[in-house]
């Protein structure tokens, strides 16, 4: 994707360029910081000029936790126009929907409808259509839902639908009215209506091979409703109906359908394929609740699949490290600790996967309970047994494993030898039960990174060293505790206490 600047360039007076985003219909985005350090999104406006200074200079007060906010309108010394606006890093919709080809699971559903809900609601109290309402445009950051572009742009990543009108909108949200020109806030109505359609099914209601072909199914085509949960029929019925009269009124009330139908009781209906009763809506519910989490995957396959992209990444990083630790410890005799290497190679891969392995399975990553620790504990002991077989391979044990010494006593040999094993299965399975080493593989931990767990893991190994005897396992444990991390995929974390905004019914 070519772009008119390049990181580095000041093209607008007090920020710098730092890369493209995105290019659209109206123009370029780009990632850039201020001189003050503030991250922002910048926008080149290049075609349409007059609609988007339109839009955006009657959006730039506005204010909503769940809009971007739109900063300021600048004017270049080439006299190009620029949008100054919020730099959101969090993912689209889109990318969540693309994880999820059978579509979200209700709850999920529902928690960003609702958002998407309360902001363009907002927007409708202000005499303001979004008018390009569709996924890519909505995004999520530290667990908060974002609508962006409700300054008639285009989209900052790209649509994954690319069939557009050379009017206002993305024709596969694009409600039938928009072809006679004469519409109002109900098209905004009618393209949720769409987005919560290809959120609880993973498809839009209408595709096609043309933009004439989808525009065509919109006007005379009904929904196939036949794959919506039954409580979600009757709503979307209403939501996606050709005349706009027969649509909600507000957004508000689409909202409060929705969030009769999702209590846990209708839920549980409609996954059985039984009827919803409809139930009167209490004042409590007034109050909407932004927990949103994106990206985990929630599929047996998504998860084994992620575990095995983690196990992969486990082993060349033990690789990289184990190479690194040789270059800068045993650069004039190598071959003489060829062995030990090999063990703190293996060792370490091993420790690595019986982490990953159960708590890929764990959802909770804060939890802790008696079960989880014996569970870890348990995968130590399966660790000793690999470093005992490891030992018995590589001739590296003080002693054998089997047979007497020829020097002593048969008995004095038996009991030496029993006595290390049972060192090595205790050393790795009083480490694994110490700690919680599922936090440290939690989608949604503090950091990406932390050396506080390696320090904490290193505390512990060198502890219960006197077991074992030798240096080798805490090198090994502390290893590990940097690799599981590394290789366990990472999201912003939640914020600590939810975020309530009250939803303003019309």
């Amino acid at each position: 994707m070519k772009f008119t600047y390049s990181s580095g360039h000041r093209p607008l007076d007090g920020y710098t360029l730092k890369r493209g985003i995105g290019r659209g219909g109206f123009g370029e985005v780009y990632y850039a910081i201020s001189d003050g350090g503030k991250e922002v999104a910048l926008k080149l406006v290049r075609d349409h000029q007059e609609v988007e200074l339109r839009g955006v200079a009657q959006c730039l007060n506005l204010k909503h936790p769940n809009l971007v906010n739109l900063y300021d309108l600048r004017t270049d010394q080439r006299g190009d126009h620029w949008v100054i606006m919020e730099y959101v890093s969090g993912e689209s919709l889109n990318t969540v929907l693309s994880r999820h080809p059978e579509g979200l699971p209700l709850e999920l559903a529902r928690e960003w409808f609702l958002a998407i809900a309360r902001a363009i609601n907002y927007l409708h109290d202000q005499g303001i259509v979004h008018r390009d309402l569709k996924p890519a445009n909505i995004f999520l950051e530290n667990g908060m839902v974002k609508v962006g572009d409700y300054g008639l742009s285009k989209s900052i990543s790209t649509s994954q639908r690319t069939a557009q009108t050379q009017s206002i909108g993305t024709v596969h949200y694009m409600a039938p009215e928009i072809s006679t020109g004469n519409y109002n806030k109900q098209i905004d109505t009618y393209a949720a209506g769409v987005i919560l359609y290809e959120m609880l099914t993973g498809h839009v209601p209408f595709d096609g091979e043309s933009a004439g072909e989808i525009l065509m199914k919109h006007l005379t085509s009904p929904p196939d409703l036949t794959r919506i949960p039954p409580a979600y029929v009757p709503i979307l019925s209403r939501a996606l109906s050709k005349n706009p009269v027969q649509r909600y009124a507000s957004m508000a009330e689409f909202a409060r359908a929705v969030e009769e139908v999702s209590e846990p009781e209708k839920l549980r209906a409609s996954s059985a394929g039984t009827p919803a009763v409809r139930v009167a809506p209490s004042p409590s519910k007034e109050l909407a609740e932004v927990t949103v989490v994106g990206g985990g995957p929630v599929t047996l396959s998504g998860v084994i699949g992620e575990m095995s992209g983690s196990l992969v990444m486990a082993a060349l990083l033990a690789a990289l490290a184990t190479g690194l630790g040789a270059a800068l410890a045993y650069r004039n005799d190598f071959g003489k600790h060829l062995t030990n290497l090999g063990m703190v190679f293996y060792l370490t891969i091993a420790v690595s996967w019986m982490i990953l392995i159960p708590t890929k399975f764990w959802k909770n990553g804060n939890e802790d309970s008696w079960g989880r620790r014996v569970v870890m504990m348990l995968l130590g002991v399966l660790v000793g047994l690999h470093a005992l077989w490891l030992e018995g391979w590589s001739g590296s044990m003080v002693l054998p494993l089997a047979g007497a010494n020829s020097t002593g006593d048969a008995g004095e040999a038996v009991a030496a030898n029993l006595s290390i094993a049972a060192g090595r299965l205790c050393y790795f399975g009083l480490v694994f039960f110490a700690l919680r080493w599922w936090k440290l593989t939690d989608r949604q931990r503090s950091q990406r990174f932390s050396v506080g767990p390696i320090l904490a893991a290193g505390f512990w190994a060198l502890i219960l060293l006197p077991l074992w005897q030798e240096i080798l396992p805490w090198v090994v444990v502390m290893l590990a505790a940097g690799i599981v991390q590394l290789a366990s995929p990472w999201e912003q974390p939640r914020p600590h206490s939810a975020r309530r905004v009250r939803l303003r019914y019309a």
